[in-house]
Formats: structure tokens, C-alpha cells, sequence
């Protein structure tokens, strides 16, 4: 039985390891194995080279007319397989072999076949397993008798009690065989199921029970809709030209690029096999990789074409390429992937004051993107926690694949740069500094740090947690005025610490763009929302936003440790987005990093005494 679901939902948020809730049925997406062959193949050589597979490949397909010819699409497991009718309440073990095609599971014992909806409650472990829990037991689990312990029959009923509270404890689990019946209060207590000596089964819900492997974790019970159940590890690319590499210029690049056999290879066709051999005597010669050789020919190759990047990179660090490639001047208008255009901030005839002078000295550059093209593509995926590569549950299992799941989108947007000066100069305050200093210790303490820190780099600066929050407020603006709805606006933050003596340029910068599955990603909208003098006013009405909201002034003072405390001036009604539109989990924000208080000096902070002295010259002059 097929059901329909987006292609870019088999990423996030109904990837491999998720449950996908379907018309009042559960399902979880099996591993990329079962797949096979099929799915068009997605191309991102960047991508592919940090991620260590060979390429990508979309879900595939299925023709929604219905005189196509069937075809299989992206395998869904039934789970859980614990199901219960809501008339008569009888629980039911589904298998496999009870699937009736083009039919939901059904109640046999009631009349008028009617539909089994799944348990809400299952087990899942630290290592990534999630299984059904043990219904049986745990109904005998409080029933001394040597009967019940024995008892083998599947007659297992979930009932609600009259009266109670309405929680946990008005709901049982009682097997009509022998009597034996527990309430569900404590379930997800901490080492509930210890307490009934249930053990991880150590397999995934679709895999067979001798592909189970040895888990020694407790398993923990939750609600099959719980945030902990799904953590999904989801790397992302901008498809760009090829960066200029800050190795080109090292001793062992300028001895390959003065060998004879560099020089004749530059001519050479990259297909042929004269060049594969050359490049292959190269790298022994110089013991280095293939790859460097070959990456040595094309940076050179664009260099001479005259379309490199003037700000160099990082080889293989994705952010960092991308940085380079937004700030170099390229309008090739013939690149169906990446065609950027730089702009200034104020119009040509635009005045000049006082406002516009200090927003456009602390902003470096405004780039706007017409066409972009992102990959995102789904290696694996935690449970319970976001842990290390140690815990992942990698997308194809432990089956030998070459390749991970994923989908190309092309969209639009509009990426700012900040004054890298201005910024250094602000950063080194004290007090700026002390204030990014605990949100830090915060972000040491909390179960997110190992996720967070691929995206702030190993510490997290006062500079990532201005540009994000900066991002967040354009992207709530910017639905007011673009046309597109706030969930289809996404961030990218370059702004990641990192060592200084890798030859690569700071980053400070950020880009907003649409990248959606469907037509919303290329309106154009975004795009005009950049051009001069609308972003100007689109940044100065952020600003002023920042400045105040409704939830002042808890809002502004938040600096109490709860749940939220990896943010401090940040909240739903001022700074808050949407998760698909934020690369870190709405983390990390703090709104007086741009306007300031009476400790903390804001980066924009002189723009908005201006932009309000301006305002109040306004007034007087009405008068």
C-alpha cells in the first residue's frame, strides 16, 4: 500500500529512523538499503568528498496519476506493531503477514472493521535502537502468581479506569486470560523498564530479530512522539564555482605547479588517460593524494580563466568555501547553480545621513544570490540524545553502501557581510565578551553542545551569536515584505571559530535564502527585497524590533538557567523562527548583542541612537 509523502520530507523530518504519522496510522522509514538501485542520482562533489561517499541519490519517485503503472518508492515499516482497538479496546501484535493491500489494519473481533490505531508509547536506548515495549510483561510484571509469570496468551486489552486524575494512572494494560493488569503511572520514569528486566533488543523496528546486535543499555520508555525519539544528522552544501584553495601557495604546491609534467597536463583533457597517468606520477613524486593534484589543475585552470575566488579557503571546509565564493564579484549569468551579484546598501541618489553612514560602515557587503542550488543529504541519526559519531545510526545501517540519501533544491537570497574591523573591535570588550562567556559554560553543560559546536566551531564567539541573531530577525521581517511565508526562509551562519593559521579569511557574515522543494523557492521576491535602498530599511526595522517585546521585560533580563537557557534576550515573540528556518535549534540568541543595555555595548547600538534622534527631529519638526 503506498502512501504520499514529499520527496524532501524522506531528509527531514520523515528520514530514515523516523516515525511518520500517516492518517491515524505509524510509520518508520527503513534504511537506504532497501532501495536498491533506484533514485536519481544528486551531484555535489563538495558534499560527497566531506561526507566520504562516492554521490547522492533522491528518493525515488512515484507517478501520482493513477493509470501509471506501479512502482515501489522509499520503504515505510509498520511501527509500532502493538495496536489497539478503540471500540473494544483488544490489542493486537501485528505482522507482516496481516497486510491486506490497499487496507489499514482493522479490528477482527469488533463489527464494522474498525481501524486498530498504534500504541503511543515505545523504547528507545542511547545507541539508537527503538523497539516495541514488552506489553505482556509489563502487565504481569505486578502479578506474584506463578500462573500469570507463565502466562503465553496474547489476550492483552488497554483499558481506561472511570474516575482518577485523567494521567497515567487511569490507564492500564490487563490480560483477560489470567487477570494480571498495571497501570501505565511510572512508565517513563528512569529505569521503568529495568524494574520488569526488559533488555534493548538492539535492532532497528523494520530489521529482522537475527540481524538484532548486542546492546547492553536500559532502554527508555517514551511517547512515540517525544523530540528525544528522532535526531537527524543533516549536512547541507551551497553549489558553487570552484574556490581559490589556501593551500595553492604552500612549498608542496609550488613544487608540483614548477614540475615539467604540471605544465603539460594543464592542456590535457581531464578525461583522457594520459592525464589520470600524469596525475597519478605526480602524486608519487610529491607523495601527496590524487585529489590535491587534481584540485591543484583546476584552481589553476580558474585562475588563468580569471573566475577564481580572491578570497582563498580552506580546502574541504564547506562554510568556508562557500564564504569565499559570496565575497568574490562574479555575475556569470550562464551558471545555473550560483549567480551572484553585488549591490551597495543605499541608493545611488539616495541622501546621505547620519543613519545610513553608520549602518553602511558596519556593514561590508550585500550580495545578492539570483539563483543558488543547496544540496542537503541525511547521514544518520540519534536517539535520546544528539551524541558523537560513536552513537550514530548511520542511514544505510551496517550494510555496505556508497552513497547517502538526499535532495537538490535551488532557491534565492541575500547574503551580508559585516565590517571585519568593526567587528574585531567590538568583540575584544570586556563586557561583550563576559556575557558570551556564560552562554558558553551553558553550552559546555547542555546535552546539545556536540551538535551546537559543528555549527559555532570550538568556541562559541560573541560574533556567532550577533550574526544569528541578526539572521533570525531579518527572516522574521523579511516575510512581511518578500512574499514568502517564514518557513520557507532558511539561515546559514559563517561565523565558525576556528584556528587563524589555516591562510583562510575570517568569517562574519550571513545568508538568507529559499531553498523549498516546490515553486516557493523562486519567486523572486527575496531577491528584490534586497536590492537598494529596501534592505536598508529591511535591517533598521530588524533593528527596531530588537529593540522592544511584548515579553519585556522578562525577555531582555532572561538569564535564568531553565530549559531554554542556551538563550538569553530571546523569546517567540521577538527573535524565535521556525526549526526548519534555523541551523541550531533556535539556540544560541541573545538580542542585546545588536542593540545593548546599560553593561553591554550592542554592535548596532549607535545606528539605533541615531535612527531614534533622527526620528525625534522628525517630530519637532512638525511642530
Amino acid at each position: 500500500m503506498q502512501r504520499k509523502i514529499r520527496q524532501s520530507q524522506t531528509i527531514v523530518p520523515f528520514g530514515v529512523g523516523a516515525i511518520f504519522d500517516f492518517k491515524g496510522e505509524s510509520l518508520v522509514g527503513c534504511d537506504i538499503f532497501g532501495w536498491g538501485a533506484r533514485g536519481e542520482t544528486v551531484q555535489s562533489e563538495r558534499l560527497a568528498a566531506a561526507l566520504g561517499v562516492t554521490h547522492f541519490r533522491a528518493a525515488p519517485a512515484v507517478d501520482s496519476n493513477a493509470w501509471a503503472p506501479p512502482k515501489a518508492g522509499v520503504p515505510y515499516a509498520r511501527f509500532p506493531s502493538w495496536l489497539f482497538c478503540q471500540k473494544c479496546r483488544r490489542m493486537t501484535r501485528w505482522r507482516r503477514s496481516l497486510e491486506q493491500e490497499g487496507k489499514a489494519p482493522s479490528c477482527g473481533s469488533c463489527s464494522g472493521r474498525k481501524l486498530l490505531v498504534p500504541m503511543r508509547w515505545i523504547q528507545i536506548c542511547p545507541k539508537g535502537h527503538m523497539d516495541d515495549i514488552d506489553w505482556k510483561r509489563w502487565a504481569h510484571s505486578r502479578n506474584p502468581s506463578p500462573d500469570a509469570q507463565q502466562c503465553e496468551k496474547d489476550n492483552l486489552f488497554f483499558e481506561t479506569l472511570p474516575g482518577g486524575s485523567g494521567g497515567l494512572d487511569t490507564l492500564e494494560i490487563h490480560c483477560r486470560s489470567c487477570g494480571s493488569r498495571r497501570s501505565l503511572m511510572g512508565i517513563t520514569a528512569k529505569g521503568s523498564l529495568k524494574s520488569i528486566r526488559v533488555s534493548c533488543s538492539g535492532r532497528q523496528p523494520w530489521q529482522r530479530f537475527e540481524d538484532r546486535a548486542d546492546c547492553p543499555e536500559i532502554p527508555l520508555a517514551v511517547q512515540r512522539g517525544a523530540s528525544n525519539v528522532y535526531f537527524p544528522l543533516v549536512h547541507s552544501s551551497i553549489e558553487i564555482p570552484n574556490p581559490s584553495r589556501s593551500d595553492a601557495h604552500s612549498e608542496t604546491a609550488m613544487a608540483i605547479k614548477g614540475d615539467d609534467w604540471f605544465r603539460a597536463i594543464m592542456t590535457a583533457n581531464e578525461d583522457s588517460p594520459m592525464f589520470a597517468m600524469t596525475v597519478q606520477t605526480l602524486a608519487q613524486a610529491h607523495d601527496v593524494t590524487e585529489a590535491f593534484v587534481k584540485a591543484l589543475v583546476r584552481d589553476e585552470k580558474q585562475r588563468d580563466a580569471g573566475k577564481a575566488t580572491t578570497v582563498e579557503a580552506t580546502p574541504g571546509d564547506l562554510l568556508s568555501e562557500e564564504w569565499a565564493a559570496f565575497l568574490t564579484p562574479s555575475e556569470n549569468a550562464e551558471d545555473p547553480d550560483f549567480c551572484t551579484r553585488h549591490v551597495a546598501l543605499t541608493a545611488a541618489n539616495q541622501a546621505a545621513d547620519d543613519v545610513a553612514s553608520l549602518l553602511a560602515d558596519r556593514i561590508d557587503k550585500v550580495v545578492l544570490a539570483d539563483r543558488l542550488r543547496e544540496v542537503r543529504a541525511l547521514e544518520g541519526f540519534h536517539r535520546v540524545t544528539p551524541g558523537g559519531r560513536d552513537t550514530l545510526v548511520r542511514a544505510g545501517l551496517h550494510h555496505p553502501v556508497n552513497w547517502l540519501p538526499a535532495i537538490d533544491v535551488r532557491g534565492e537570497g541575500i547574503f551580508i557581510s559585516l565590517n571585519e574591523s568593526r567587528l574585531t573591535v567590538w568583540e575584544e570588550q570586556e563586557s561583550v565578551r563576559a556575557r558570551v562567556a556564560e552562554l558558553e559554560r551553558r553550552l559546555d553543560a547542555s546535552f546539545m553542545a556536540q551538535r551546537l559546536r559543528e555549527r559555532t566551531g570550538p568556541i562559541l564567539s560573541p560574533r556567532y551569536v550577533l550574526i544569528h541573531t541578526l539572521a533570525h530577525l531579518l527572516i522574521r521581517r523579511l516575510a512581511f515584505e518578500s512574499g514568502y511565508a517564514a518557513t520557507s526562509l532558511r539561515e546559514r551562519i559563517y561565523a565558525r571559530s576556528g584556528p587563524e593559521s589555516d591562510g583562510a579569511s575570517k568569517q562574519a557574515g550571513l545568508l538568507i535564502y529559499t531553498a523549498s522543494g516546490d515553486s516557493e523557492g523562486t519567486l523572486g521576491g527575496l531577491v528584490r527585497q534586497g536590492e537598494p535602498p529596501a534592505l536598508q530599511t529591511t535591517v533598521l526595522e530588524a533593528l527596531q524590533d530588537a529593540m522592544w517585546c511584548s515579553s519585556d521585560p522578562l525577555c531582555s533580563e532572561n538569564l535564568a538557567s531553565t530549559f531554554a537557557s542556551l538563550n538569553f534576550a530571546a523569546c517567540h515573540a521577538c527573535a524565535l523562527v521556525a526549526e526548519t528556518s534555523c541551523e541550531s535549534g533556535n539556540y544560541l540568541l541573545d538580542r542585546v548583542m545588536l542593540i545593548g543595555n546599560d553593561k553591554v555595548q550592542g554592535f548596532f547600538a549607535p545606528v539605533l541612537e541615531a535612527a531614534i534622534a533622527q526620528a525625534g527631529e522628525g517630530v519637532k519638526g512638525i511642530r
